[in-house]
């Protein structure tokens, strides 16, 4: 959100506000300073400022909210002074008994400036009588009258206005469009809005000024649209392949999930998004009509995803509407369109209001729920929570009860020990509990304010078996040359067995991750898009998955991807990428490293499933009746979706059993060391590829009992002049006595019975 420093400075009365002062008083309480730029508007230079704020503030994304928040920031002891050179920001039928009033506040009979004349009116005097009554939607709550009517309201009359709501559409008597006031179209500029003309331009500004939406529509235009002068709007879903101009040379369909209004059947707008191009205020425009709803903002972005469309309108709309502000916005919008001469044929009146004329809306209903809640406060736990105040030993319950008056939080019943609080319903859906409410009062005395509590320093912290273990495995993917990755827990739906978030603030991010792999795809992808080369990384993280009994359950696990680069692994052959064989390596010398045995089992054809590892390539990792993890090829059409080598390589194992075996094995046997040399040979054969490697080393291992001692597997070929479906390994065979030193003959004897054996029982030709 953009703002001009000295529009704040104007509107709170300081001007002697610094910078430097404002910046740290937002970043202590949780904004961030995006950008701070010099501009020049209209020969005079001010500074705009770029504020960024949580998605749970909806609040401040407008200057009346946000110069709340600073007021209160700043502790509210300024004084306040009327702005010369803009309209005032009061919003209310002023009070005539407490302000001596004889007349109507907003006349046309009274020139503001002479009244603030005449009258030696001071507007910080009123500050806190104008405060305290500023929240005209909760006066009304506590109508008994307007009580007394909710409790009528059955479900049936809450069906229709679920969607959307149209609160008032008022007509305005004859105006001339022309040039907007020199102080708005600054204000826009300042802004980054683009002056029009001065109807579009004072909603603009309202908008920015209140966060308030109203859509203005040439009345002619719209009567010859739609072929009536009755202007109600009835929310409707759009037909497939409907058309809907939404500029002067755009045109886009709607279909059966984008809700609309319409008036005579015909579609004026797109509810809370954007009105038919054709119907807005130009030059010729003689007469408008304005309109103010209350939509769902769930449905505003339904809308705005499935037409890939976000306007000014839809960003505030898709954040729950404040109802506190509508009726006050809307006395400062014809305020400011009175000082352009455009006036309305129905003036407001607050008697016949219009949201006690609405009461049979969902919609409505949901906001007078929600504003009913109340928050029990116990002092003690602030002061527990908290820590010791700098100047004090503790707040006492005064300040905390002035602090949360400063928050506009509503005291409903107090003691000497709690209190209970009504929270504004601008905070609903914020603060929602007693902690929450903690944290506002710290925020707004300031962080700084409070001492850091003392720690004991001579005592210092352990790092936990499973944190040394995980530093154990990045260390050693690191010295691989993996780049360590972090993705967000939270991931696009696309599975039924996923876990659902209750209420997501995006689709994107709806759902918990039931694997690492996907985002790890996507990260070399995105790599390989925009350098260019291969990318070999792996996370360590939580996934969630469903267990066979129906529960949930949470894992800690590491997943790699790995391969697709292209070298040459030995002086007289290509180059080319990484084989499965040399894949696998790289893990068994990992299990080597943590002593830990590790059976590789291919799993069924049955047990697959969709997955993103090659059918016939992969193996799933036990150690003893225990699955740790899966290894194995990329599936064919994943690597093509994403563009990449067909040799990728993926991984993901349970980090907490492989840290649990890990740990039983930390006990070291030792065993005597022979004295005697040991003796090698070299042995190649063709293979047919169905057969495991696993077979053929077990069976030399058992003809070669007990001098043999260990069977490597150092090559591998499956090119010309080997036949299909067949590959040549070659083997380092180790023999070693514990007594004596060992003769050729004896070795040659032992090999020569471990080929006889293998050419017998296996699909095996030894190679000389």
């Amino acid at each position: 959100m953009y703002i001009s420093l000295k529009w704040v400075q104007e509107i709170i009365g300081l001007q002697n506000i610094t910078l430097n002062n404002l910046l740290d008083r937002l970043t202590l309480a949780g904004f961030e300073i995006e950008s701070i730029d010099n501009k020049k508007l209209f020969k005079n230079n001010d500074i705009i400022l770029d504020i960024s704020f949580t998605a749970n503030r909806a609040d401040v994304a407008n200057i009346k909210g946000l110069m709340n928040e600073i007021i209160t920031l700043f502790n509210s002891n300024l004084f306040l002074q009327t702005p010369i050179n803009i309209k005032p920001l009061i919003l209310l039928d002023l009070d005539k008994k407490n302000l001596n009033l004889t007349k109507n506040f907003y006349t046309p009979e009274l020139n503001y400036n002479c009244l603030l004349k005449d009258l030696n009116f001071k507007f910080s005097n009123q500050y806190e009588l104008l405060r305290s009554k500023y929240y005209l939607w909760e006066h009304y709550l506590q109508k008994k009258s307007f009580s007394k009517s909710l409790k009528n309201i059955n479900s049936q009359e809450l069906i229709d206005s679920n969607k959307s709501l149209t609160l008032f559409s008022i007509k305005s008597q004859k105006l001339k469009v022309s040039e907007s006031p020199y102080w708005i179209k600054k204000r826009l500029i300042s802004m980054n809005f683009k002056p029009i003309n001065n109807i579009i331009d004072t909603i603009h500004y309202l908008l920015i000024e209140t966060g308030q939406v109203f859509f203005t529509f040439d009345l002619k235009i719209l009567e010859d649209l739609t072929s009536t002068s009755n202007m109600v709007f009835v929310p409707k879903y759009a037909t497939n392949e409907c058309l809907f101009s939404i500029s002067e040379s755009k045109i886009i369909n709607l279909n059966s999930n984008i809700l609309t209004l319409t008036i005579n059947n015909k579609i004026v707008s797109i509810a809370g998004l954007a009105q038919n191009f054709n119907t807005l205020v130009n030059q010729n425009t003689s007469q408008i009509l304005l309109q103010c709803g209350l939509y769902n903002p769930k449905e505003v972005k339904k809308s705005s995803k499935n037409l890939g469309l976000r306007t000014d309108y839809s960003l505030k709309l898709e954040r729950q509407t404040d109802l506190n502000l509508i009726e006050q916005a809307y006395l400062r919008l014809t305020h400011i369109f009175w000082t352009q001469n455009v006036k309305f044929e129905q003036p407001f009146n607050k008697n016949n209001n219009v949201f006690i004329q609405k009461k049979n809306s969902s919609l409505l209903y949901r906001y007078i729920k929600q504003s009913e809640s109340k928050i029990k406060i116990i002092y003690k736990n602030i002061n527990q929570l908290i820590g010791p105040y700098k100047k004090l030993t503790n707040l006492s319950n005064f300040q905390i009860i002035r602090n949360l008056k400063l928050l506009n939080f509503k005291i409903s019943f107090q003691t000497d020990q709690n209190c209970y609080i009504v929270v504004p319903l601008a905070r609903q859906l914020d603060i929602e509990q007693e902690v929450d409410i903690i944290e506002e009062i710290v925020r707004i005395i300031g962080f700084n304010k409070f001492k850091p509590i003392e720690q004991n320093t001579t005592q210092f912290g352990q790092l936990t078996k499973m944190e040394k273990f995980k530093r154990r495995l990045r260390k050693y993917f690191l010295n691989l040359g993996f780049n360590e990755s972090v993705h967000s827990i939270l991931v696009k739906n696309k599975f039924p067995e996923q876990t659902k978030l209750e209420n997501p603030l995006f689709n994107e991010s709806s759902v918990l991750r039931l694997s690492l792999l996907s985002g790890l795809i996507e990260k070399v992808k995105y790599n390989q898009k925009n350098v260019g080369e291969s990318f070999e990384t792996f996370e360590l993280g939580r996934v969630y998955k469903f267990l066979a009994n129906g529960n949930k359950k949470e894992l800690e696990v590491i997943s790699g991807i790995f391969g697709g680069k292209i070298f040459r692994s030995n002086w007289d052959i290509e180059s080319s990428s990484i084989n499965w064989f040399e894949a696998k390596g790289l893990l068994e010398n990992l299990f080597e490293k943590l002593n830990l045995s590790v059976d590789w089992v291919q799993p069924s054809i049955s047990a697959r499933g969709v997955t993103h590892f090659h059918p016939n390539r992969t193996t799933n990792l036990f150690i003893g009746k225990q699955i740790i993890g899966t290894f194995g090829q990329m599936h064919p059409s994943l690597a093509l979706n994403y563009s990449l080598d067909k040799k990728t390589y993926l991984f993901e194992f349970n980090t907490e059993l492989l840290n649990y075996f890990w740990q039983s094995k930390t006990s070291i046997s030792y065993k005597p060391y022979s004295s005697y040399p040991i003796s090698y040979v070299d042995l190649s054969f063709i293979v047919k590829k169905s057969l495991f490697f696993d077979e053929i080393k077990n069976r030399m291992l058992l003809m070669g009992r007990p001098l043999i001692k260990a069977v490597d597997l150092f090559d591998y070929y499956s090119k010309e002049p080997i036949k299909k479906d067949y590959c040549s390994l070659t083997f380092k065979l180790q023999f070693q006595s514990e007594t004596r030193t060992l003769v050729n003959s004896e070795v040659t004897k032992i090999v020569k019975s471990i080929i006889f054996d293998l050419e017998e029982n296996f699909d095996i030709k030894f190679q000389e």
